[in-house]
């Protein structure tokens, strides 16, 4: 699967180029996150935010492909916003196949997944993507029913990824998260600068409750397209 650079400097991709100095945070995120996985003997997180528009899937995009490039370590990341799917667009994948298919078994993974072409930029062999081309109007039943279970277990069972993230819609919005809580081990947290309220975050720990393990909270701070921090 080729990759655009300009295209991925324009989505700011900013783990492939490494140009912006605000990369490093995703790696100091990788290495808390993968510490703190392999001590719970975890594999499955869910990234979501309380509301639209925070910036969940620029983390699980630079997140991924951060965690590409770790020795040793297979990382697949999935489109799991089935109401508003966007990775496949901030990588310039123009048909990306669709994730909903793949779920209830007409696409095999062979199929349906893609790996990154060997490239100039700072994007790992280890990457294995499960994008998506179209919204789902039954999202929520799907991401729920039996047969969705089955087709991760089986995924995982042949690829034996050591990190998988899903990318999920925003959870005070729908019921997608908690509905596929038995799939993910436990979740990011992302927190837009300027978007997210104090209220919202406080409703949405308050709608995990004790279910839910909160694995971090990402502050996704930015003006424009000028990313200016991130903390965990």
């Amino acid at each position: 699967m080729p990759l655009d650079t300009r295209h991925l400097i324009r989505n700011r991709l900013i783990s492939a180029t490494r140009e912006d100095p605000a990369h490093v945070a995703f790696d100091v995120l990788r290495t808390k996150l993968v510490a703190t996985l392999r001590a719970r003997g975890w594999h499955r997180v869910a990234i979501t935010s309380a509301t639209p528009d925070c910036g969940k899937s620029f983390v699980a995009a630079n997140l991924a492909i951060s965690l590409s490039r770790q020795s040793g370590l297979r990382t697949v990341l999935m489109d799991m916003d089935l109401r508003r799917p966007s990775l496949a667009k901030m990588l310039g994948i123009s048909e990306p196949g669709s994730m909903s298919r793949f779920l209830t078994g007409e696409l095999s993974a062979e199929r349906h997944f893609l790996r990154p072409d060997k490239n100039a930029m700072h994007i790992g062999p280890h990457l294995a993507l499960g994008l998506n081309d179209r919204a789902e109007a039954y999202a929520a039943e799907l991401l729920q029913a039996p047969g969705t279970a089955a087709v991760l277990a089986d995924l995982c069972a042949r690829l034996a990824p050591d990190v998988v993230i899903f990318d999920m819609p925003p959870a005070l919005y729908y019921d997608d998260v908690l509905g596929f809580r038995p799939q993910f081990d436990g979740v990011l947290l992302v927190v837009g600068g300027g978007r997210s309220t104090a209220k919202e975050v406080r409703d949405l720990k308050a709608r995990f409750g004790d279910e839910v393990p909160l694995l971090g909270v990402v502050m996704n701070r930015a003006e424009g397209e000028n990313i200016t921090k991130y903390g965990y």
